[in-house]
């Protein structure tokens, strides 16, 4: 299994996370509300277009295959990445304008410092175990 494209996304995702993050950790009071809200929905479109690929290919694959082992990290992921969804969607409906982060300053940054790092790990783990399994069959 070809997992580039799914490894590139990732590139892509950590790349918008590390933006986020250089924009939360210098002076908040200083913060782009608009331009971090930009990044928020760039972010939200790049994750949803991962959450496809894996939807539609990796998981199916993986699920309908004959590696036990693989199944069942299969379905686990699955399971996780749902619960990972919904708290981010719930995040950017909070935070995906200029005015809903002015709002809430600090509630934005430290809301967004849990969810970019559950997505961090999530990556992480995908890519240190799930990719590194299917590479080994």
């Amino acid at each position: 299994m070809n997992l580039n494209n799914l490894m590139r996304q990732h590139g892509d995702i950590s790349d918008e996370i590390r933006l986020i993050k250089e924009m939360i950790n210098k002076n908040v009071m200083a913060l782009n509300a608009m331009e971090a809200a930009s990044h928020i929905n760039k972010l939200a479109g790049k994750l949803q277009i991962h959450l496809t690929s894996e939807d539609k290919f990796l998981y199916p694959t993986l699920i309908n295959g004959k590696d036990l082992s693989l199944k069942k990290m299969a379905n686990l992921y699955m399971n996780e990445m749902g619960e990972i969804s919904q708290v981010f969607t719930s995040y950017k409906n909070k935070f995906n304008t200029k005015n809903k982060i002015e709002a809430n300053l600090m509630g934005f940054v430290e809301e967004t410092k849990c969810i970019l790092k559950a997505i961090e790990t999530r990556i992480n783990k995908e890519e240190n175990e799930l990719y590194k399994m299917i590479n080994v069959n």
